[in-house]
């Protein structure tokens, strides 16, 4: 129990600091400012600040549930987890950008 309390204390400690910076990057990518460094920072925090955000929802779910009853919501969650991170990494490498097919056009 108190495992899981720690990771969802980590969670939300990384959710706040990835979302903070990756909003930032955004923001700074879309007004133009610092473009090399903002458009690599938005592009690669975005797996990682989903991945914590989910992290942190399915452990705060988790310690919801009582201790005797944790065994298939946990494996339920592991799996959504997992499918969500494929899926992510395979709009991430696969699906291109709309800004890259203009410039190649």
């Amino acid at each position: 129990m108190k495992t899981a309390e720690n990771i969802k204390n980590v969670a939300l400690i990384l959710f706040i600091i990835l979302g903070i910076t990756h909003i930032t990057s955004g923001l700074m990518l879309s007004n133009g400012y610092f473009m090399p460094t903002s458009m690599i920072i938005n592009r690669v925090l975005d797996i990682p600040f989903a991945m914590t955000a989910l992290i942190y929802a399915f452990m705060t779910i988790y310690t919801g549930i009582d201790e005797k009853s944790r065994k298939i919501p946990s494996i339920v969650m592991i799996i959504i987890t997992l499918l969500i991170f494929l899926t992510l990494l395979y709009i991430n490498l696969f699906i291109p950008d709309k800004s890259s097919l203009i410039t190649t056009i």
